[in-house]
């Protein structure tokens, strides 16, 4: 079921992630690469929980690798709530965001994203990010 919740790029809530670009670091070399993202919906007045069991599951991010064994694979990929968390969060896990969201750009949620193998921008269309499925009340 779609809902209004989604992935930006900025804490605005305006633009929306299209594409889960971590690109290699800018002096050619390997080694980690850390990004932002926002979950939310800019448009206050809406609760989200999993569509599997509302109010007790939780609502769930996910790296989604449409097309695993090419390039880089979901399990080179960290999910966490702060920056700091990104050191001891387990490579390909899902990350849990509580059973409940609510709409409004001050319910934001900062999703922090670490790759231990940069993604170059033209090879990286099959590494997404999504939620486990949601119902919007």
């Amino acid at each position: 079921m779609a809902t209004d919740l989604i992935f930006y790029s900025d804490a605005s809530l305006t633009t929306p992630v299209t594409n889960l670009t971590i690109n290699q670091l800018a002096d050619g070399t390997t080694g980690d690469v850390d990004k932002l993202v926002y979950l939310g919906d800019p448009v206050g007045g809406s609760t989200y929980q999993a569509n599997s069991d509302p109010g007790n599951d939780p609502i769930t991010v996910n790296i989604v690798d449409a097309f695993p064994a090419q390039d880089v694979e979901a399990s080179n990929i960290k999910l966490a709530l702060t920056s700091g968390g990104l050191g001891s969060a387990v490579a390909g896990d899902p990350l849990s965001l509580g059973v409940t969201l609510t709409s409004g750009v001050g319910n934001l949620v900062e999703v922090y994203i670490r790759s231990d193998t940069p993604i170059l921008a033209a090879s990286n269309s099959d590494i997404t990010i999504e939620t486990n499925e949601l119902i919007q009340t």
